[in-house]
Order: structure tokens, then C-alpha cells, then sequence
């Protein structure tokens, strides 16, 4: 079974508008029809909130989120600030989460439930919708030189698929990531709804509802997979579908001079062999484990903020008292505001 990163890149129509702004910043809410050929029902419309600073700005971030909604409040207030610093921030909402739920589903569900070709749709979608953000913002301006990527839990691991053969993408940070579905779909809290339907006789193809045949089959084919070139990685045939989509397969293929990997110790999300098996392939990458949980960090995003920074070679210490400033957000639609 392949996989097909492959899209028509073309210029991006689309609408925007400003839905609230601040002391030093502004928020656009930019929609476009996905550049993905089989979008599933009600994830068609590409959602990006742009954050962009009021002063010329001196570098760019892309954020992915996490699996769900919850985090998406979390990347939203920092990207307050990181626009207030002087870098224009996009948060894009990946299909199937938040406002993208495809119809009838859970916030992220899909891109662990135990069926291929369900899978395969969605981490398509989310490489391919992320590519075209870049796209987006290269076409209006709006990606510059100095640029970073930030992907947090799934964002991270689409993120990492992204690096494996993306140039455009000058420094990276990925934020409490993982690979090896196997440990994914069998250990992790995340995936319990997944062994419960093991557990009333769900089959799906492949093994994925075979623990102990899946494990065997990652521990023969892994040694060849971490060998192998991107082009062979999504045309084999031989080695099982899910490496595929596995960040593992890909994390050999990055440069890891611009990679930060930042680790939390007590997550209880991710399980801990897949977030080391996945940070010992990427060579080269600076590496941090910090003394939190998965989602312990999301209040503490000064210190993630001030470290961004630093990284797109935009820190100066009067961006940076920025960042702690309390941000007033205001209605763009007031008759004072919209007169400034």
C-alpha cells in the first residue's frame, strides 16, 4: 500500500479577516479549500490564524498543534506574544481537530484509529495542508528567511514526516514527540478507545489489532527502514504500511543541526520507549528533558517563547519584555479601533 505525499502547488485563493487585535499585533483569520485531493467530509477548509506584528517583522513561526482542541488555546496565547516580539506567528488547524472535526468524529481521533486507509487520509492531509501553509505564506510575504516550526505532540510528528524532505524550513522544534505506532496504538493512554475495540473482536488489516504480530514485524523491518531513502520509504511494497506514516521511519532523514527535540520526562501520553526510540534517530538534534508531563508545559510558554526567539535570531531584550506584556485583546469590529 503507498502513500502519497504529492500535491498541485498552485496560487492559493483565499478569504482573511481580522478577528481581534492587541497592543502590538494583529489576527487574521485566513480560509482556503485544501490542496488535498480526498479530503474527508467537513476538514475541506484549510484554517490558519496569522498573528502579525504591528512593527516589520523579523521572522516567522509555523505551529502545528496537538491532538485535539485543549492545546490550541495554549498556541493561540503565544502567538500573542511571539507577534507582540516582533515574529509573525501562524497556528494552522490541522484536519480533523478543532474546527476541522471531519463529520460524526472526535477531535483527532482519526489519525490513530486502527484502520490504514482511515490513517493514511489523515496524515496525508496534515503533511499536505501543512506544506501549503508554507505555500500560503511564501505567496503573501509573510515566510521569512529566518522561520521556525513548531510541532507539539502530533504536530511534531507531522512536523517530522515535513523535515524529512521540506528545505523551506530553516529551524525546527518539536515538542513532545514520538514514533513506533505499535507502542502508540497498544500503550499509550490516548489509544485506549482503540484497544477497546480490540477487545470486542474489531479486525483490521495488516495486524493492527495483533499486538504481538505488529511488534515482530516492526522488530524485523525496522533495521532495513532506518536505512532507506524517502522515495524508497513511500514506494516499498515489503515493509508494513504504518511505517509510512511513522515519524520513526522518517527521523534518520532529518538534519538534525536545526532540530530541537524537547522531551517531558513524566508523559504519560507518549509512550517512553517510542519518544527515545524516535529522539535516537535524529542525529545531530539538540535535546532537552524537562521535569514536566505532556501537557504541564502549556502554562509555562515564556520560557518556549523566549527559547523561539533566540532560534529565528529575533531576540533583543525589548522584544523580549514583550512577551510578559498583558495583552489586550480588542474588538476589530469597534468604530474607535477600526478608525486608528
Amino acid at each position: 500500500m503507498k502513500i502519497n505525499f504529492y500535491y498541485e502547488k498552485k496560487k492559493i485563493d483565499y478569504t482573511w479577516g481580522y478577528i481581534f487585535k492587541g497592543k502590538n499585533y494583529r489576527c487574521s483569520l485566513i480560509k482556503y479549500h485544501t490542496l488535498y485531493r480526498n479530503p474527508a467530509p467537513g476538514t475541506e477548509t484549510v484554517e490558519i490564524y496569522n498573528f502579525s506584528p504591528k512593527e516589520t517583522a523579523k521572522a516567522s513561526v509555523l505551529i502545528l498543534q496537538g491532538l485535539g482542541s485543549r492545546n490550541v488555546y495554549f498556541l493561540l496565547w503565544m502567538a500573542t506574544h511571539l507577534a507582540s516580539s516582533g515574529v509573525n506567528t501562524a497556528v494552522l488547524v490541522l484536519p480533523g481537530n478543532y474546527t476541522r472535526v471531519e463529520n460524526n468524529s472526535v477531535s483527532g481521533k482519526s489519525y490513530l484509529w486502527p484502520d490504514i486507509k482511515v490513517m493514511y487520509r489523515f496524515w496525508e492531509h496534515g503533511v499536505i495542508d501543512s506544506l501549503s501553509a508554507i505555500d500560503l505564506l511564501e505567496q503573501e510575504g509573510l515566510w521569512e528567511r529566518n522561520n521556525c516550526m513548531l510541532g507539539y505532540c502530533l504536530g511534531g510528528m507531522i512536523a517530522s514526516i515535513i523535515l524529512s524532505f521540506e528545505k523551506r524550513i530553516n529551524q525546527s522544534i518539536l515538542m513532545t514527540t514520538g514514533g513506533h505506532f505499535p507502542k502508540i496504538l497498544f500503550e499509550s493512554k490516548t489509544t485506549a478507545f482503540a484497544r477497546r475495540l480490540f477487545d470486542k473482536g474489531f479486525k483490521s488489516d495488516y495486524y493492527l489489532h495483533d499486538k504481538e504480530r505488529l511488534y515482530k514485524i516492526y522488530e524485523e523491518q525496522f533495521p532495513k527502514v532506518k536505512y532507506m531513502k524517502f522515495h524508497e520509504l513511500i514506494q516499498d511494497n515489503e515493509i508494513h504500511p504504518l511505517f509510512k506514516i511513522d515519524p520513526l521511519a522518517y527521523a534518520h532523514l532529518i538534519d538534525g543541526s536545526r532540530v530541537t527535540l524537547i522531551n517531558a520526562i513524566f508523559d504519560k501520553t507518549l509512550p517512553i520507549e517510542s519518544r527515545k526510540i524516535f529522539s535516537n534517530e535524529i542525529k545531530g538534534a539538540k535535546k532537552y528533558n524537562l521535569p514536566i508531563g505532556h501537557v504541564i508545559w502549556l502554562p509555562l510558554e515564556y520560557i518556549l517563547a523566549r527559547y523561539i526567539l533566540h532560534k529565528v535570531n529575533a531576540y533583543d531584550k525589548r522584544m523580549a519584555k514583550k512577551l510578559l506584556m498583558k495583552e489586550k485583546i480588542d474588538d476589530p469590529l469597534d468604530e474607535d479601533i477600526m478608525m486608528k
